[in-house]
C-alpha cells in the first residue's frame, strides 16, 4: 500500500510540476500597453515609466523584451506577434507627498525643504504568449522618501518671489516606479 501510494504520489506530481511555465533568458517577452484610462498626469508619466524600466530591466536579465504597442483587449481582438509571454502592468494607487517641512532663509534668498514620500503599487500580469491564458499575477508596491528641496524664495527690500519645485516630487515617483519595474522583472525572472 505504502508503494502504491508513493508512485500514485510521484505519478501525480510530475506532471503538475511540468505544467508550470518560467521564463529563460532569451524568450521574447512583449509588455503590453496600459488602457487608456492611464493617459493624462502623474498616473499616466508613473505608468510609462514602469513600462518602459521593466523592458530595460528585463533586457538586463537576458530577455528579448519589446513593447507591443497594444492593450491585452488589442492584443486579444489581433493576431499574437510572435512571443513567448505578453506581460501587462495594470497601474495601482500613486502617491507623492510632502509630509513634513521647514524653511531657511538668510538674507535675501530662503529654501524650502521637506518630506517626500513617493507610493507606486503595480498588479502585474504574466500571459503566456500563445494561448494568452494567465500564468502569473502578483502586486507589487514600493515607497521612497527623500529629504529634498520644495522651492527657493528670493527676495529684497521691496520685491519678493517663491518658485516651486514640483520635479522634484516627480523624482520620486520615478524612484518608486522604477523600483516596482525592478521588482516585477526579477518576479517574471524568477517564474513566480
Amino acid at each position: 500500500m505504502k508503494r502504491l501510494t508513493l508512485i500514485l504520489g510521484f505519478a501525480i506530481t510530475v506532471p503538475a510540476f511540468a505544467l508550470t511555465q518560467s521564463p529563460r533568458p532569451g524568450d521574447r517577452i512583449g509588455v503590453l500597453r496600459m488602457t487608456d484610462r492611464y493617459t493624462r498626469g502623474a498616473e499616466a508619466a508613473v505608468a510609462k515609466t514602469v513600462q518602459a524600466a521593466l523592458r530595460n530591466e528585463l533586457r538586463d536579465l537576458g530577455f528579448d523584451a519589446y513593447d507591443t504597442r497594444l492593450t491585452f483587449d488589442e492584443l486579444s481582438r489581433h493576431s499574437l506577434p510572435p512571443a513567448e509571454y505578453f506581460v501587462e502592468i495594470i497601474s495601482g494607487p500613486s502617491a507623492s507627498n510632502p509630509v513634513g517641512g521647514a524653511g531657511v532663509g538668510i538674507r535675501a534668498v530662503s529654501v524650502e525643504v521637506g518630506v517626500v514620500v513617493a507610493e507606486v503599487a503595480a498588479e502585474v500580469r504574466v500571459y503566456d504568449g500563445r494561448t494568452l491564458n494567465l500564468i502569473a499575477q502578483f502586486d507589487l508596491r514600493k515607497n521612497t522618501s527623500a529629504i529634498v528641496p520644495m522651492g527657493i524664495g528670493l527676495g529684497g527690500r521691496w520685491s519678493w518671489a517663491y518658485i516651486a519645485l514640483p520635479f522634484i516630487q516627480y523624482g520620486q515617483y520615478r524612484a518608486a516606479a522604477h523600483a516596482v519595474a525592478r521588482q516585477a522583472a526579477e518576479r517574471i525572472a524568477a517564474g513566480r
